[in-house]
Protein backbone atom coordinates (compact mmCIF):
# COMPACT_ATOMS: atom_id res chain seq x y z
CA UNK A 1 0.00 0.00 0.00
CA UNK A 2 1.40 3.35 -1.03
CA UNK A 3 -0.02 6.21 0.99
CA UNK A 4 -0.92 9.26 -1.09
CA UNK A 5 0.38 11.67 1.56
CA UNK A 6 3.59 10.22 3.03
CA UNK A 7 4.22 11.05 6.71
CA UNK A 8 7.63 12.48 5.83
CA UNK A 9 6.09 15.01 3.39
CA UNK A 10 8.53 17.92 3.45
CA UNK A 11 7.72 21.63 3.50
CA UNK A 12 7.95 24.83 5.49
CA UNK A 13 7.32 25.17 9.22
CA UNK A 14 3.81 26.65 9.67
CA UNK A 15 4.72 28.19 13.06
CA UNK A 16 2.06 28.16 15.77
CA UNK A 17 0.10 31.37 15.16
CA UNK A 18 -3.29 31.01 13.48
CA UNK A 19 -4.49 34.18 11.78
CA UNK A 20 -6.88 32.57 9.30
CA UNK A 21 -7.84 29.33 7.59
CA UNK A 22 -9.64 29.74 4.27
CA UNK A 23 -11.39 27.08 2.19
CA UNK A 24 -11.37 28.49 -1.36
CA UNK A 25 -13.65 26.88 -3.98
CA UNK A 26 -13.11 23.44 -2.44
CA UNK A 27 -14.60 20.35 -4.07
CA UNK A 28 -13.89 16.79 -3.00
CA UNK A 29 -15.01 13.52 -4.55
CA UNK A 30 -14.74 10.15 -2.86
CA UNK A 31 -14.61 7.50 -5.59
CA UNK A 32 -17.29 8.89 -7.95
CA UNK A 33 -19.46 10.73 -5.45
CA UNK A 34 -18.87 14.44 -4.91
CA UNK A 35 -19.17 15.09 -1.16
CA UNK A 36 -17.97 18.71 -1.03
CA UNK A 37 -19.07 21.08 -3.79
CA UNK A 38 -17.44 24.50 -4.36
CA UNK A 39 -17.15 25.19 -0.62
CA UNK A 40 -16.00 28.57 0.64
CA UNK A 41 -15.53 29.39 4.31
CA UNK A 42 -13.17 31.36 6.52
CA UNK A 43 -12.03 30.63 10.07
CA UNK A 44 -10.34 33.42 12.04
CA UNK A 45 -7.77 32.67 14.74
CA UNK A 46 -8.97 32.68 18.37
CA UNK A 47 -12.69 32.24 17.52
CA UNK A 48 -15.09 29.34 18.11
CA UNK A 49 -16.91 27.85 15.12
CA UNK A 50 -19.67 25.27 14.83
CA UNK A 51 -20.36 23.12 11.77
CA UNK A 52 -23.99 21.98 11.65
CA UNK A 53 -26.08 20.09 9.13
CA UNK A 54 -27.73 16.73 8.46
CA UNK A 55 -25.75 13.48 8.29
CA UNK A 56 -23.86 13.36 5.01
CA UNK A 57 -23.67 17.16 4.66
CA UNK A 58 -19.85 16.93 4.59
CA UNK A 59 -18.97 18.11 8.11
CA UNK A 60 -16.46 15.37 9.02
CA UNK A 61 -15.00 15.48 5.49
CA UNK A 62 -14.18 19.19 5.99
CA UNK A 63 -12.19 18.27 9.12
CA UNK A 64 -10.34 15.50 7.27
CA UNK A 65 -9.46 17.87 4.42
CA UNK A 66 -8.31 20.49 6.93
CA UNK A 67 -5.98 17.97 8.56
CA UNK A 68 -4.76 16.70 5.16
CA UNK A 69 -5.97 13.14 5.54
CA UNK A 70 -7.08 13.80 1.95
CA UNK A 71 -6.36 16.61 -0.47
CA UNK A 72 -9.24 18.40 -2.23
CA UNK A 73 -10.14 17.41 -5.78
CA UNK A 74 -10.39 21.14 -6.65
CA UNK A 75 -9.62 24.43 -4.92
CA UNK A 76 -7.18 25.17 -2.12
CA UNK A 77 -7.03 25.46 1.66
CA UNK A 78 -4.97 28.39 2.91
CA UNK A 79 -3.39 28.73 6.35
CA UNK A 80 -2.28 32.31 7.03
CA UNK A 81 -2.57 33.02 3.29
CA UNK A 82 -0.48 30.02 2.11
CA UNK A 83 -1.64 26.74 0.60
CA UNK A 84 -1.39 24.04 3.29
CA UNK A 85 0.44 21.81 0.76
CA UNK A 86 3.48 24.10 1.24
CA UNK A 87 3.91 23.07 4.88
CA UNK A 88 5.77 20.15 6.46
CA UNK A 89 2.98 17.61 7.06
CA UNK A 90 3.94 16.52 10.59
CA UNK A 91 4.48 20.09 11.77
CA UNK A 92 1.21 21.16 10.13
CA UNK A 93 -0.78 18.34 11.76
CA UNK A 94 0.82 19.18 15.12
CA UNK A 95 -1.23 22.42 15.07
CA UNK A 96 -4.38 20.36 15.76
CA UNK A 97 -5.79 18.52 18.75
CA UNK A 98 -8.78 16.43 17.70
CA UNK A 99 -11.48 14.32 19.29
CA UNK A 100 -13.03 12.26 16.51
CA UNK A 101 -16.36 10.49 16.62
CA UNK A 102 -14.87 7.14 15.55
CA UNK A 103 -12.10 6.46 18.05
CA UNK A 104 -9.89 3.64 19.24
CA UNK A 105 -9.02 2.73 22.83
CA UNK A 106 -5.61 1.15 23.21
CA UNK A 107 -4.65 -1.57 25.67
CA UNK A 108 -2.61 0.90 27.72
CA UNK A 109 -3.16 2.84 30.94
CA UNK A 110 -5.78 5.61 31.11
CA UNK A 111 -2.90 8.09 31.29
CA UNK A 112 -1.24 6.77 28.11
CA UNK A 113 -4.61 6.62 26.33
CA UNK A 114 -5.03 10.34 27.04
CA UNK A 115 -1.46 11.32 26.11
CA UNK A 116 -1.22 8.91 23.13
CA UNK A 117 2.45 8.36 24.00
CA UNK A 118 4.61 6.93 26.78
CA UNK A 119 3.79 8.70 30.05
CA UNK A 120 6.28 10.45 32.33
CA UNK A 121 5.61 11.21 36.04
CA UNK A 122 5.51 14.96 35.33
CA UNK A 123 2.58 14.44 32.90
CA UNK A 124 0.25 13.39 35.71
CA UNK A 125 -1.10 16.84 36.65
CA UNK A 126 -1.96 17.68 33.02
CA UNK A 127 -3.73 14.35 32.49
CA UNK A 128 -5.77 14.70 35.69
CA UNK A 129 -6.81 18.20 34.62
CA UNK A 130 -7.83 16.96 31.13
CA UNK A 131 -9.88 14.10 32.64
CA UNK A 132 -11.62 16.57 34.96
CA UNK A 133 -12.49 18.87 32.05
CA UNK A 134 -13.84 15.88 30.11
CA UNK A 135 -15.97 14.90 33.13
CA UNK A 136 -14.53 11.39 33.58
CA UNK A 137 -11.97 11.87 36.39
CA UNK A 138 -14.34 10.72 39.18
CA UNK A 139 -14.97 7.47 37.28
CA UNK A 140 -11.24 6.91 36.66
CA UNK A 141 -10.61 7.39 40.41
CA UNK A 142 -12.82 4.35 41.13
CA UNK A 143 -10.61 2.06 38.98
CA UNK A 144 -8.15 -0.22 40.88
CA UNK A 145 -5.06 1.82 39.93
CA UNK A 146 -6.69 5.12 39.05
CA UNK A 147 -5.12 6.76 35.97
CA UNK A 148 -2.56 3.91 35.81
CA UNK A 149 -5.28 1.27 35.26
CA UNK A 150 -5.03 -0.60 31.94
CA UNK A 151 -8.02 -0.17 29.63
CA UNK A 152 -9.65 -2.96 27.56
CA UNK A 153 -9.11 -6.71 28.06
CA UNK A 154 -7.28 -7.12 24.77
CA UNK A 155 -3.96 -7.97 26.42
CA UNK A 156 -4.72 -7.74 30.15
CA UNK A 157 -7.17 -10.01 31.96
CA UNK A 158 -7.68 -7.35 34.63
CA UNK A 159 -8.10 -4.59 31.98
CA UNK A 160 -10.92 -2.16 32.74
CA UNK A 161 -13.92 -1.92 30.42
CA UNK A 162 -15.79 1.39 30.48
CA UNK A 163 -19.09 2.49 28.93
CA UNK A 164 -19.32 4.12 25.48
CA UNK A 165 -19.87 7.55 27.06
CA UNK A 166 -16.85 7.15 29.36
CA UNK A 167 -14.61 6.12 26.46
CA UNK A 168 -15.86 9.14 24.54
CA UNK A 169 -14.86 11.40 27.44
CA UNK A 170 -11.34 9.92 27.43
CA UNK A 171 -11.13 10.76 23.71
CA UNK A 172 -12.18 14.34 24.51
CA UNK A 173 -9.49 14.44 27.23
CA UNK A 174 -6.92 13.71 24.46
CA UNK A 175 -7.86 17.01 22.85
CA UNK A 176 -7.83 18.85 26.20
CA UNK A 177 -4.34 17.61 27.18
CA UNK A 178 -2.62 18.69 23.96
CA UNK A 179 -1.27 22.23 23.95
CA UNK A 180 -1.76 23.44 20.39
CA UNK A 181 -3.51 26.37 18.66
CA UNK A 182 -6.49 24.56 17.03
CA UNK A 183 -8.90 22.25 18.86
CA UNK A 184 -11.42 20.17 16.91
CA UNK A 185 -14.32 18.25 18.44
CA UNK A 186 -16.35 16.01 16.11
CA UNK A 187 -19.67 15.13 17.82
CA UNK A 188 -17.94 14.92 21.23
CA UNK A 189 -21.19 14.34 23.13
CA UNK A 190 -23.13 11.83 21.00
CA UNK A 191 -23.01 9.17 23.77
CA UNK A 192 -23.66 11.55 26.69
CA UNK A 193 -26.81 12.51 28.57
CA UNK A 194 -27.97 16.17 28.33
CA UNK A 195 -26.47 17.27 31.68
CA UNK A 196 -23.04 15.69 30.97
CA UNK A 197 -23.19 17.22 27.50
CA UNK A 198 -23.94 20.71 28.81
CA UNK A 199 -21.01 20.52 31.27
CA UNK A 200 -18.68 19.19 28.58
CA UNK A 201 -19.47 22.01 26.13
CA UNK A 202 -19.16 24.56 28.92
CA UNK A 203 -15.65 23.21 29.64
CA UNK A 204 -14.74 23.06 25.93
CA UNK A 205 -15.67 26.74 25.51
CA UNK A 206 -13.96 27.88 28.74
CA UNK A 207 -10.74 25.98 28.04
CA UNK A 208 -10.55 27.24 24.46
CA UNK A 209 -10.76 30.98 25.05
CA UNK A 210 -7.31 31.65 23.58
CA UNK A 211 -7.55 28.86 20.96
CA UNK A 212 -9.18 28.48 17.56
CA UNK A 213 -12.03 26.02 18.08
CA UNK A 214 -14.06 24.04 15.62
CA UNK A 215 -16.80 21.66 16.64
CA UNK A 216 -19.40 19.54 14.92
CA UNK A 217 -22.62 19.01 16.81
CA UNK A 218 -26.19 17.94 16.14
CA UNK A 219 -27.32 19.29 19.50
CA UNK A 220 -28.22 22.89 18.88
CA UNK A 221 -28.10 23.68 22.61
CA UNK A 222 -24.31 23.44 22.34
CA UNK A 223 -24.09 25.47 19.12
CA UNK A 224 -25.69 28.62 20.55
CA UNK A 225 -22.49 29.72 22.29
CA UNK A 226 -20.21 29.49 19.24
CA UNK A 227 -18.93 32.78 17.80
CA UNK A 228 -19.99 31.72 14.29
CA UNK A 229 -22.04 28.90 12.79
CA UNK A 230 -21.70 27.32 9.33
CA UNK A 231 -24.87 25.57 8.17
CA UNK A 232 -23.93 22.90 5.64
CA UNK A 233 -26.05 21.04 3.14
CA UNK A 234 -25.02 19.01 0.07
CA UNK A 235 -21.36 19.81 0.74
CA UNK A 236 -21.85 23.59 0.62
CA UNK A 237 -22.25 26.37 3.19
CA UNK A 238 -25.92 27.32 2.79
CA UNK A 239 -26.08 29.81 5.68
CA UNK A 240 -23.61 31.31 8.15
CA UNK A 241 -23.76 33.71 11.07
CA UNK A 242 -24.28 33.76 14.82
CA UNK A 243 -27.05 31.59 16.28
CA UNK A 244 -29.25 34.70 16.75
CA UNK A 245 -28.64 35.94 13.19
CA UNK A 246 -29.51 32.56 11.72
CA UNK A 247 -32.68 32.23 13.82
CA UNK A 248 -33.82 35.66 12.60
CA UNK A 249 -33.28 34.62 8.97
CA UNK A 250 -35.92 31.89 9.42
CA UNK A 251 -34.09 29.73 6.86
CA UNK A 252 -32.65 26.20 6.89
CA UNK A 253 -30.88 26.57 10.24
CA UNK A 254 -34.00 27.86 12.03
Amino acid sequence: YEEKLPEDYEGDDPGDTIESIVFKNISFSYKDAEIIHNLNLEIRGGKTYALVGHNGAGKSTIIKLLMRFYDPTEGEILLNGRNIKEYNLQKYRALFATAFQDHQMLSLSVMENVLMRKAKPEDEEQVVNALKLAGVYDKVQTLPQGIHSILTREFAEDGQVLSGGEYQKIVVARAFVKNCPIKIFDEPSSALDPIAEYQLFDNILKSGRDKTMLFISHRLSSVQNADWVFMLEDGMVKEEGTHKMLMKMQGLYA
